[in-house]
Protein backbone atom coordinates (compact mmCIF):
# COMPACT_ATOMS: atom_id res chain seq x y z
CA UNK A 1 0.00 0.00 0.00
CA UNK A 2 1.75 3.14 -0.75
CA UNK A 3 2.36 5.88 2.00
CA UNK A 4 -0.06 8.29 1.99
CA UNK A 5 1.45 12.01 1.08
CA UNK A 6 0.82 14.88 3.99
CA UNK A 7 1.57 18.46 3.79
CA UNK A 8 5.04 18.23 5.58
CA UNK A 9 5.77 15.79 2.42
CA UNK A 10 5.33 18.46 0.09
CA UNK A 11 6.68 21.06 2.11
CA UNK A 12 10.04 18.96 2.49
CA UNK A 13 9.91 18.72 -1.89
CA UNK A 14 9.28 22.41 -2.06
CA UNK A 15 11.26 23.96 0.71
CA UNK A 16 8.92 25.95 2.21
CA UNK A 17 7.19 25.66 5.66
CA UNK A 18 4.81 23.43 6.33
CA UNK A 19 2.37 26.28 7.51
CA UNK A 20 3.24 28.10 3.83
CA UNK A 21 2.21 24.42 2.16
CA UNK A 22 -1.39 24.63 4.81
CA UNK A 23 -1.67 28.06 4.19
CA UNK A 24 -1.56 27.61 -0.04
CA UNK A 25 -3.88 24.61 -0.02
CA UNK A 26 -6.41 26.53 2.07
CA UNK A 27 -6.28 29.39 -0.29
CA UNK A 28 -5.05 31.87 2.01
CA UNK A 29 -5.45 35.54 1.22
CA UNK A 30 -1.07 35.87 2.98
CA UNK A 31 0.13 33.38 0.46
CA UNK A 32 1.01 34.79 -3.53
CA UNK A 33 -0.57 32.76 -6.35
CA UNK A 34 2.59 31.85 -7.50
CA UNK A 35 3.25 30.31 -4.36
CA UNK A 36 -0.51 28.97 -3.95
CA UNK A 37 -0.21 27.50 -8.04
CA UNK A 38 3.52 25.67 -6.70
CA UNK A 39 2.30 23.96 -4.02
CA UNK A 40 -1.31 22.82 -5.52
CA UNK A 41 0.60 21.50 -8.51
CA UNK A 42 3.17 19.65 -6.34
CA UNK A 43 0.36 18.02 -4.19
CA UNK A 44 -1.43 16.91 -7.45
CA UNK A 45 2.07 15.36 -8.56
CA UNK A 46 2.54 13.59 -5.32
CA UNK A 47 -1.15 12.55 -5.49
CA UNK A 48 -2.15 14.05 -2.26
CA UNK A 49 -5.23 13.28 -0.95
CA UNK A 50 -7.13 16.20 -0.79
CA UNK A 51 -6.73 17.17 -4.63
CA UNK A 52 -9.07 16.83 -7.19
CA UNK A 53 -7.27 17.23 -10.45
CA UNK A 54 -9.66 19.73 -12.70
CA UNK A 55 -9.42 21.19 -16.04
CA UNK A 56 -9.30 24.72 -15.17
CA UNK A 57 -6.42 27.21 -13.57
CA UNK A 58 -6.50 25.65 -10.11
CA UNK A 59 -7.44 22.40 -8.84
CA UNK A 60 -10.41 22.56 -5.68
CA UNK A 61 -9.61 20.88 -2.22
CA UNK A 62 -12.25 18.08 -1.42
CA UNK A 63 -15.03 18.85 1.35
CA UNK A 64 -14.58 15.63 3.85
CA UNK A 65 -17.54 15.09 5.65
CA UNK A 66 -15.26 13.71 9.00
CA UNK A 67 -12.67 16.25 9.58
CA UNK A 68 -10.55 17.75 12.24
CA UNK A 69 -9.66 21.65 13.74
CA UNK A 70 -6.12 22.27 14.85
CA UNK A 71 -6.61 25.70 16.17
CA UNK A 72 -3.47 27.47 17.02
CA UNK A 73 -2.36 31.57 17.79
CA UNK A 74 1.04 31.17 16.91
CA UNK A 75 2.78 29.44 13.64
CA UNK A 76 4.62 27.10 15.15
CA UNK A 77 4.88 25.01 12.37
CA UNK A 78 8.90 25.57 12.03
CA UNK A 79 9.45 24.92 15.78
CA UNK A 80 10.83 21.33 16.32
CA UNK A 81 8.14 20.91 19.56
CA UNK A 82 4.91 21.74 17.94
CA UNK A 83 6.08 20.52 14.53
CA UNK A 84 6.36 17.24 16.70
CA UNK A 85 2.98 17.77 18.52
CA UNK A 86 1.16 18.52 15.50
CA UNK A 87 2.56 15.24 13.64
CA UNK A 88 1.01 12.89 16.51
CA UNK A 89 -2.39 14.80 16.06
CA UNK A 90 -2.38 14.26 12.42
CA UNK A 91 -1.30 10.30 13.32
CA UNK A 92 -4.22 9.10 15.10
CA UNK A 93 -6.18 11.36 12.44
CA UNK A 94 -5.03 9.73 9.78
CA UNK A 95 -5.71 6.40 10.96
CA UNK A 96 -9.00 6.71 11.63
CA UNK A 97 -10.30 8.14 8.47
CA UNK A 98 -10.29 12.13 9.81
CA UNK A 99 -9.00 15.14 7.82
CA UNK A 100 -6.86 17.77 9.50
CA UNK A 101 -7.46 21.72 8.82
CA UNK A 102 -5.28 23.95 10.28
CA UNK A 103 -6.74 27.81 11.82
CA UNK A 104 -4.38 30.51 13.20
CA UNK A 105 -5.93 32.70 15.71
CA UNK A 106 -4.95 36.49 15.04
CA UNK A 107 -4.57 38.75 17.58
CA UNK A 108 -7.75 40.58 16.03
CA UNK A 109 -9.50 37.76 16.29
CA UNK A 110 -9.09 37.42 20.52
CA UNK A 111 -9.85 40.93 20.72
CA UNK A 112 -13.43 40.93 18.80
CA UNK A 113 -13.62 37.58 20.35
CA UNK A 114 -14.36 35.82 17.09
CA UNK A 115 -14.13 32.15 16.57
CA UNK A 116 -12.51 30.37 13.64
CA UNK A 117 -14.98 30.42 10.57
CA UNK A 118 -14.35 26.56 10.19
CA UNK A 119 -15.81 26.22 13.43
CA UNK A 120 -19.01 26.76 11.94
CA UNK A 121 -18.29 24.63 9.01
CA UNK A 122 -18.83 20.65 8.62
CA UNK A 123 -16.17 19.93 11.57
CA UNK A 124 -16.10 17.43 13.91
CA UNK A 125 -14.16 19.04 16.91
CA UNK A 126 -11.34 20.67 17.57
CA UNK A 127 -7.97 20.64 19.43
CA UNK A 128 -6.75 23.95 20.83
CA UNK A 129 -3.15 23.85 21.26
CA UNK A 130 -1.26 26.85 23.18
CA UNK A 131 -2.75 29.35 25.87
CA UNK A 132 -5.11 32.21 24.86
CA UNK A 133 -6.45 34.63 27.74
CA UNK A 134 -9.20 33.86 29.50
CA UNK A 135 -12.02 35.68 27.63
CA UNK A 136 -11.21 34.18 24.25
CA UNK A 137 -10.89 30.36 25.88
CA UNK A 138 -14.31 30.76 27.73
CA UNK A 139 -15.26 31.64 23.89
CA UNK A 140 -13.99 28.46 22.74
CA UNK A 141 -15.38 26.63 25.68
CA UNK A 142 -19.21 27.60 24.97
CA UNK A 143 -18.95 26.17 21.74
CA UNK A 144 -20.96 23.50 20.95
CA UNK A 145 -18.72 21.27 19.30
CA UNK A 146 -16.30 18.39 21.18
CA UNK A 147 -12.87 20.33 22.12
CA UNK A 148 -9.68 19.21 23.53
CA UNK A 149 -7.03 21.79 24.67
CA UNK A 150 -3.59 21.22 25.27
CA UNK A 151 -2.46 23.51 28.11
CA UNK A 152 -5.35 26.20 28.91
CA UNK A 153 -5.36 29.27 30.74
CA UNK A 154 -4.52 29.18 34.53
CA UNK A 155 -7.40 31.69 35.74
CA UNK A 156 -10.20 29.26 34.52
CA UNK A 157 -10.92 26.21 36.81
CA UNK A 158 -10.62 23.03 35.94
CA UNK A 159 -13.93 22.05 37.86
CA UNK A 160 -16.93 22.05 35.51
CA UNK A 161 -14.53 22.46 32.95
CA UNK A 162 -17.02 22.03 29.54
CA UNK A 163 -13.87 20.23 27.58
CA UNK A 164 -11.07 17.94 27.90
CA UNK A 165 -7.49 18.66 29.09
CA UNK A 166 -4.19 17.25 28.16
CA UNK A 167 -0.69 17.85 29.63
CA UNK A 168 2.24 16.91 30.51
CA UNK A 169 3.34 16.21 34.02
CA UNK A 170 5.11 18.97 35.38
CA UNK A 171 4.57 20.00 39.47
CA UNK A 172 6.51 16.94 40.55
CA UNK A 173 9.23 16.84 37.97
CA UNK A 174 9.81 20.36 38.99
CA UNK A 175 8.97 19.64 42.85
CA UNK A 176 12.19 17.17 42.36
CA UNK A 177 14.70 19.58 40.28
CA UNK A 178 13.84 22.40 43.17
CA UNK A 179 13.99 19.70 46.22
CA UNK A 180 17.71 18.93 44.51
CA UNK A 181 18.88 22.12 45.31
CA UNK A 182 17.84 22.93 48.12
CA UNK A 183 19.65 19.25 49.19
CA UNK A 184 22.40 20.68 47.16
CA UNK A 185 22.56 23.78 50.06
CA UNK A 186 20.89 26.59 48.05
CA UNK A 187 18.03 29.00 49.82
CA UNK A 188 17.74 31.71 47.58
CA UNK A 189 16.00 30.03 44.35
CA UNK A 190 14.08 32.00 41.62
CA UNK A 191 11.68 31.21 39.06
CA UNK A 192 10.90 32.10 35.63
CA UNK A 193 7.75 31.37 33.90
CA UNK A 194 4.36 32.83 32.55
CA UNK A 195 2.21 31.72 35.38
CA UNK A 196 -0.93 32.13 33.66
CA UNK A 197 -0.70 29.31 31.12
CA UNK A 198 -1.91 26.04 33.40
CA UNK A 199 1.26 24.16 32.38
CA UNK A 200 3.73 26.73 33.97
CA UNK A 201 1.35 27.44 37.12
CA UNK A 202 1.85 23.57 38.16
CA UNK A 203 5.38 24.14 38.00
CA UNK A 204 5.29 27.04 39.97
CA UNK A 205 3.36 25.21 42.45
CA UNK A 206 5.84 22.31 42.37
CA UNK A 207 8.61 24.93 43.33
CA UNK A 208 7.05 26.73 45.87
CA UNK A 209 5.80 23.14 47.48
CA UNK A 210 9.52 22.17 47.54
CA UNK A 211 10.60 25.73 49.45
CA UNK A 212 7.44 25.40 51.14
CA UNK A 213 8.13 22.05 52.53
CA UNK A 214 11.99 23.12 53.53
CA UNK A 215 10.70 25.48 55.07
CA UNK A 216 12.83 28.15 52.60
CA UNK A 217 11.09 31.29 52.55
CA UNK A 218 9.85 32.14 49.05
CA UNK A 219 11.65 36.13 47.85
CA UNK A 220 8.94 37.67 45.00
CA UNK A 221 12.77 39.51 44.33
CA UNK A 222 14.05 36.57 42.88
CA UNK A 223 10.62 35.35 40.69
CA UNK A 224 9.88 36.56 36.97
CA UNK A 225 5.90 35.69 37.21
CA UNK A 226 4.30 38.50 35.90
CA UNK A 227 1.98 38.36 32.80
CA UNK A 228 3.11 41.75 31.65
CA UNK A 229 6.56 42.91 32.85
CA UNK A 230 8.42 40.52 29.91
CA UNK A 231 8.58 38.45 26.95
CA UNK A 232 9.54 35.28 28.48
CA UNK A 233 10.76 33.93 24.84
CA UNK A 234 13.10 36.60 23.99
CA UNK A 235 16.44 37.32 25.10
CA UNK A 236 16.18 40.73 25.46
CA UNK A 237 13.07 40.60 27.84
CA UNK A 238 14.99 38.16 30.17
CA UNK A 239 18.00 39.93 30.22
CA UNK A 240 16.42 43.24 31.16
CA UNK A 241 14.28 41.56 34.08
CA UNK A 242 17.32 40.02 35.57
CA UNK A 243 19.63 43.13 35.23
CA UNK A 244 16.90 44.98 37.00
CA UNK A 245 17.68 42.34 40.01
CA UNK A 246 19.53 44.10 43.02
CA UNK A 247 20.67 40.94 43.41
CA UNK A 248 20.57 37.66 41.97
CA UNK A 249 19.27 34.25 43.35
CA UNK A 250 21.57 31.77 43.80
CA UNK A 251 19.46 29.27 41.22
CA UNK A 252 17.07 29.65 38.85
CA UNK A 253 14.20 27.42 38.08
CA UNK A 254 13.11 28.20 34.61
CA UNK A 255 9.45 27.22 33.07
CA UNK A 256 11.31 25.69 30.00
CA UNK A 257 14.52 25.53 28.10
CA UNK A 258 14.47 28.47 25.87
CA UNK A 259 14.17 30.86 29.45
CA UNK A 260 16.79 28.51 30.41
CA UNK A 261 19.08 28.94 27.49
CA UNK A 262 18.66 32.88 27.73
CA UNK A 263 19.26 32.92 32.01
CA UNK A 264 22.56 31.39 30.69
CA UNK A 265 23.40 33.32 28.37
CA UNK A 266 22.59 36.92 30.41
CA UNK A 267 24.98 35.06 33.39
CA UNK A 268 27.69 34.39 30.93
CA UNK A 269 27.78 37.71 29.57
CA UNK A 270 27.59 39.28 32.91
CA UNK A 271 31.20 37.02 33.86
CA UNK A 272 29.33 34.67 35.83
CA UNK A 273 29.60 30.62 35.67
CA UNK A 274 26.75 28.11 35.61
CA UNK A 275 26.51 26.08 38.08
CA UNK A 276 29.26 27.75 40.31
CA UNK A 277 27.81 31.12 40.26
CA UNK A 278 23.85 30.49 39.70
CA UNK A 279 22.31 26.97 38.95
CA UNK A 280 20.17 26.90 36.21
CA UNK A 281 17.16 24.32 35.27
CA UNK A 282 14.66 24.28 32.43
CA UNK A 283 11.58 21.97 31.42
CA UNK A 284 11.54 20.25 28.09
CA UNK A 285 14.41 18.63 27.03
CA UNK A 286 14.97 21.34 23.68
CA UNK A 287 17.25 19.58 21.16
CA UNK A 288 18.85 23.42 21.06
CA UNK A 289 20.26 22.71 24.69
CA UNK A 290 22.87 19.79 23.12
CA UNK A 291 24.74 23.15 21.77
CA UNK A 292 25.84 23.81 25.42
CA UNK A 293 28.97 23.62 27.22
CA UNK A 294 27.72 21.98 29.56
CA UNK A 295 24.45 19.54 30.45
CA UNK A 296 21.20 21.32 31.51
CA UNK A 297 18.92 19.94 34.09
CA UNK A 298 15.51 19.82 32.69
CA UNK A 299 12.39 17.27 32.27
CA UNK A 300 12.10 15.10 29.31
CA UNK A 301 8.50 15.13 27.67
CA UNK A 302 7.21 13.57 24.56
CA UNK A 303 5.23 16.41 22.23
CA UNK A 304 4.72 13.38 19.65
CA UNK A 305 2.82 11.37 22.38
CA UNK A 306 1.54 14.37 23.71
CA UNK A 307 -0.04 15.42 20.35
CA UNK A 308 -1.52 11.61 19.96
CA UNK A 309 -3.37 11.34 23.17
CA UNK A 310 -5.30 14.87 22.59
CA UNK A 311 -6.28 13.47 19.13
CA UNK A 312 -7.40 10.29 20.65
CA UNK A 313 -9.55 12.40 23.47
CA UNK A 314 -10.88 13.61 20.83
CA UNK A 315 -12.20 11.13 18.98
CA UNK A 316 -13.17 9.59 22.31
CA UNK A 317 -15.43 12.74 22.82
CA UNK A 318 -16.68 12.78 19.69
CA UNK A 319 -17.86 9.02 20.18
CA UNK A 320 -18.98 9.64 23.94
CA UNK A 321 -20.24 13.30 24.14
CA UNK A 322 -21.86 12.48 27.40
CA UNK A 323 -19.43 10.82 29.70
CA UNK A 324 -17.28 12.69 32.59
CA UNK A 325 -14.64 15.44 30.95
CA UNK A 326 -10.90 14.49 31.59
CA UNK A 327 -7.71 16.10 32.58
CA UNK A 328 -4.86 13.77 31.61
CA UNK A 329 -1.30 14.21 32.43
CA UNK A 330 1.27 12.50 30.23
CA UNK A 331 4.20 11.17 32.54
CA UNK A 332 7.83 13.14 32.54
CA UNK A 333 11.60 12.46 33.31
CA UNK A 334 13.41 14.41 35.30
CA UNK A 335 17.14 14.44 33.80
CA UNK A 336 20.15 15.96 36.21
CA UNK A 337 22.51 17.73 34.12
CA UNK A 338 25.85 19.88 35.09
CA UNK A 339 23.84 23.09 34.59
CA UNK A 340 22.62 22.18 38.74
CA UNK A 341 25.48 20.20 40.39
CA UNK A 342 26.98 22.19 42.70
CA UNK A 343 27.15 22.85 46.44
CA UNK A 344 26.45 26.05 48.14
CA UNK A 345 28.48 25.98 51.41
Amino acid sequence: MNKKVTTYDISNELGISRNTVSKALNNHASISEETKKKVFEQAIAMGYKKMVPGTGERTAISQSTKCIAYLTRIDRSTNGYWMNLMRGVEDVLRGSGYDMKMSFIKDEDIISLTVPPMLNSTIDGFVVVGMLNKAYTEKLLAHSLPKVFIDLNAELPITDLKADLVLMESEESVYRITRHLIESGHREIGFIGDISSRSFRERWIGYSRALHEANIPQNPSYCITSTHSISYQSFEGIADTLGALEQLPTALVCGNDLMALHAIRFVKEKGLRVPQDIAISGFDQMKETELLDISLTTVANNEFQLGLRAAEELLYRIQRPNRAFEVIHLSTKVIFGESTHTTRP
